[in-house]
């Protein structure tokens, strides 16, 4: 059904409306951009500089949408903020020396304000590709189609099963041996067992196709993750929790509004668990009655600049995109009989190359895209994700929940596996509308 045009006092309201949000967008984006090509002094400036910027992106993506922060594309900024400036918010507030970690040398590395210059920059190519990609507040995503009714049962069933895989692997992997290791363990068996990931990505991907469904099998979903949070938070994972929990989150809010006093206290218990898993990363089970306090989980969870100052020191030439189509090569050699080795050992895959010349660091896009083809690589990247992000806001919730749940878990890892995670979830989508015909 076609709507009618807007007129009158209306009209004008709407119009001043839209020059307001454009000028007040070019505005912000220009600042957040010119920050990025400076590199600010250390010490405070340099958490300043982030911070200011980052708000001021924030502000562009929330300001008069009905979502908020529930947007797809305001939902990944937020975790990219926590997951890249958290520890330099801890700096500012507690000081270096009252961080309680042992690996933050890192921050006093001379290239260390380059790289929160170029994450800055990245925000806001992001920013300005996510409005300008967005169809507006005023749209309404389509339904969840055909598929609605097998869509519930087949993402439980999913979630299931990826529980079950999930808890196999913990159990070969050591049981309560890899809970008292802590989150060293886990990594470690991650990489011997691609079991424990495949089990990971099913029980987030099925959350999300059970929640968008709704019914009982909304309940059902949220109930399977709390168990698999329970399973996995002890052994000292946090974004294997958290990037699902917002996606379902987000999901929800394309479909009801979310009340803004869960979004504080769910936030609130969010950075007080992370604060806790936190202690386990190290020193395992021996102090999980610990509680930690919110700036800690803010401050654990920002370490995803560190790989972006390893590769600025690197001083090489760039891989010109060889990250980013590592897998399908892998694909393609294994079908052609030359195979580059076992994922572990190919350097081509960025988690690699980050751990085998550093250590278990994790990833981050800024320095990925950094790796690939330098400024102007960090620039496309993010304003890719931040275009597709945008568009997803066209998109049903189920369709959403299950490109940004990968977009997600990008945020402090490795592009390589994205793209096999979409199709992933897009073929159970497919496979739940065809057989709902």
């Amino acid at each position: 059904m076609d709507r009618a045009p807007v007129t009158g006092r209306a009209g004008a309201d709407v119009a001043a409306s839209r020059r307001f949000g454009a000028t007040t967008t070019a505005l912000v984006v220009a600042a957040a951009g010119v920050a990025g090509w400076c590199e600010p002094p250390t010490g405070t400036a340099v958490a300043a500089t982030f911070w200011v910027s980052w708000a001021a992106c924030l502000f562009v993506l929330v300001r008069g949408h009905p979502r908020g922060l529930f947007r797809p594309a305001a939902a990944y900024l937020v975790v990219f903020g926590l997951f890249h400036g958290g520890l330099l918010l801890a700096v500012v507030v507690r000081g270096e020396h009252d961080l309680g970690f042992e690996d933050t040398v890192w921050l006093g590395d001379p290239l260390m304000p380059r790289a929160v210059s170029l994450a800055v920059l990245g925000m806001a190519a992001f920013t300005l590709a996510a409005v300008l990609a967005s169809p507006g507040p005023g749209v309404a995503p389509p339904d969840e189609g055909p598929g609605g009714v097998l869509l519930g049962p087949l993402g439980v069933a999913v979630q299931v099963a990826g529980l079950g895989l999930f808890a196999t692997a913990v159990l070969r992997a050591g049981g309560e041996d890899l809970l008292s290791g802590g989150y060293v363990a886990f990594v470690e068996a991650g990489a011997t067992d691609p079991w424990l990931a495949v089990g990971t990505l099913c029980a987030g991907v099925g959350a999300v196709l059970a929640v968008a469904a709704g019914g009982p099998s909304r309940v059902a979903g949220w109930c399977c993750f709390a168990v698999y949070a329970l399973m996995a938070l002890p052994l000292g994972t946090r974004g294997e929790v958290l990037f699902p929990l917002l996606a379902m989150t987000v999901v929800e809010a394309s479909r009801v509004r979310v009340r803004p006093m869960w979004t504080v206290g769910g936030a609130a218990l969010t950075l007080v668990l992370s604060g806790l898993v936190r202690k386990t990363r190290t020193e395992g089970e021996a102090v999980l009655d610990a509680l930690a306090l919110p700036l800690d989980a803010v401050a654990e969870l920002g370490f995803s600049l560190r790989p972006t100052v390893v590769v600025l020191g690197w001083d090489e030439p760039g891989r010109g995109g060889a990250t980013l189509v590592a897998v399908p090569l892998r694909v393609v050699e294994s079908l052609t009989g030359w195979h580059g080795g076992p994922p572990a050992h190919d350097t081509r895959l960025f988690n690699v190359e980050i751990a085998d010349r550093v250590g278990q660091i994790g990833g981050s896009p800024v320095a990925e895209a950094y790796h690939n083809f330098g400024i102007v690589g960090v620039a496309l990247f993010l304003g890719v994700a931040g275009a597709v992000l945008g568009r997803l806001e066209r998109c049903s919730g189920v369709v959403l929940g299950v490109v940004l749940l990968p977009v997600l878990i990008q945020v402090r890892n490795s592009f390589a596996p994205v793209p096999a995670q979409i199709a992933f979830g897009l073929l159970l989508v497919g496979i739940a509308r065809a057989g709902a015909r």
